[in-house]
């Protein structure tokens, strides 16, 4: 199958996961690879003495209005950054949801926290009018003053994964090492649990 490298990356960017069968596209979901790695991760990370699950999302989830299931997949509501905000929002109600099933489950030995890495001077923006030169030549210094470098954006990453001072903690969103606010709808434990079912349903996930 020959595909649109503009619309895949479009669509990867949004968090859709395409499985390809030869040459079928079977099924496309909005199902993040964070999920579908986490659900099958978990078995392994829950028999561990004790296990962390880091899940990147951004800032940008605040910026998420709603996220409506049964329109979720509608490509009239796609705008330009919209879907990508609620991709983000989705990954933290995953690692909400997923800590509350955890705790329920009295597997407090894993925690799962999302996070805002900060925006960092990478190459995303390669595809986008921002990597053209000389755009990219008269933007140089305001990204380098105004974003984080590589290693400045891994921090909360490794800071979730590896410090002792989030022992115990779990279910939480953090930027710049530190307890963030996240967006209400994230609170919501019902539209939690919602999009949980939903996203384990896309996938071919089933609960034990």
């Amino acid at each position: 199958m020959t595909w649109g490298s503009t619309e895949l990356g479009r669509r990867i960017l949004l968090g859709r996961l395409y499985y390809i069968d030869d040459e079928i596209a079977a099924v496309r979901a909005l199902c993040p690879s964070h999920f579908l790695l986490t659900e099958l991760l978990l078995p392994a990370l829950e028999k561990a003495p004790k296990a962390r699950i880091v899940i990147v999302s951004s800032k940008l989830h605040l910026k998420s209005k709603a996220l409506d299931l049964a329109t979720i997949d509608d490509k009239k509501k796609f705008g330009i950054f919209d879907p990508y905000n609620r991709s983000k929002l989705a990954n933290v109600m995953h690692a909400r949801e997923l800590s509350r099933r955890l705790h329920r489950q009295g597997l407090h030995h894993v925690s799962v926290n999302s996070l805002h890495p900060g925006v960092v001077n990478s190459n995303l923006s390669r595809h986008t009018l921002l990597s053209k030169t000389p755009i990219r030549q008269l933007s140089a210094p305001f990204r380098w003053f105004f974003l984080k470098t590589d290693r400045d954006g891994a921090q909360t990453s490794l800071y979730l994964a590896l410090s002792k001072k989030v022992d115990g903690i779990s279910g939480k969103y953090f930027a710049d090492c530190k307890l963030a606010s996240e967006n209400p709808l994230a609170l919501n434990d019902q539209a939690c649990e919602d999009l949980y079912n939903y996203s384990m349903e896309q996938c071919g996930v089933t609960e034990e």
